[in-house]
């Protein structure tokens, strides 16, 4: 209980109103247009996938530091609610990151199972080996979950929760239910488009806005995120490209 009276924003309650400012509607449309931009580049444009994928990643980047400059004002607000109780935080965090993967793994064992191939797609930039190829371009593409967590967090735990969050028992709980489902269906590509493999992702929203309602700060669900796909991503591409260098 503690803990929660140290990192609540006391000076933004749940609001009885909805309302939402022009930077809101900008936020509100990074994640329709990181869809149109892959669509266009893969629909009109004769591209390769890997250039496709390194074009996705630097708008995802591009929208990333806007919406740091667009709310940078509640970051910085949250930062400081974070840090008074920086060690219960940072351990919230490594505890949540944990605890995400053990729920998105679970899940998925209790889903139907699907092609693995289709579910992870093509890999980009193999080398003749079947390894994942030494280049910056990778690089910067395993940077897209990165930049896409905190795009996700602001729309999806900040202005499609706590905004929407009204004094209503039956909406609230099918806001945070409905919020989960959303945010696992706009990754049906990461699983080559198999909609009931999202129900993993749905959980993990799920997860996500328990985490925000409990602490009301966006550096807390952020960084499990954050961590999570961090993990997933940069850290996993360079143990790879390690035990390459050490064959």
């Amino acid at each position: 209980m503690n803990f929660n009276l140290k990192i609540t924003r006391p000076n933004e309650p749940f609001p009885d109103k909805i309302k939402y400012q022009l930077k809101d509607i900008i936020a509100f449309l990074s994640i329709p247009l990181m869809f149109i931009n892959g669509y266009v580049l893969l629909t009109y444009f004769d591209l390769q996938k890997e250039t496709v994928a390194v074009a996705d990643a630097l708008l995802r980047g591009f929208l990333f530091f806007i919406l740091i400059y667009l709310y940078k004002d509640v970051l910085q607000t949250h930062w400081k609610y974070f840090n008074q109780s920086k060690r219960n935080s940072w351990l919230l965090v490594i505890l949540g990151g944990i605890l995400l993967q053990i729920i998105i793994s679970i899940t998925k064992k209790l889903l139907p199972e699907i092609d693995a191939v289709a579910s992870q797609g093509t890999p980009l930039f193999q080398n003749q080996n079947g390894l994942p190829e030494i280049s910056f371009s990778l690089f910067l593409i395993t940077l897209g979950p990165v930049f896409t967590s905190l795009i996700e967090d602001i729309t999806f735990r900040y202005l499609l929760l706590h905004k929407l969050f009204l004094d209503n028992k039956i909406w609230r709980v099918v806001l945070v239910v409905f919020n989960a489902v959303i945010f696992g269906l706009i990754h049906y590509n990461n699983f080559g488009g198999h909609i009931i493999a999202t129900v993993s992702f749905m959980t993990a929203g799920l997860f996500l806005n328990l985490i925000y309602l409990y602490t009301r700060n966006i550096w807390h669900v952020f960084l499990i995120h954050c961590l999570n796909n961090f993990i997933l991503s940069v850290l996993g591409l360079f143990i790879v490209w390690g035990m390459q260098l050490l064959q």
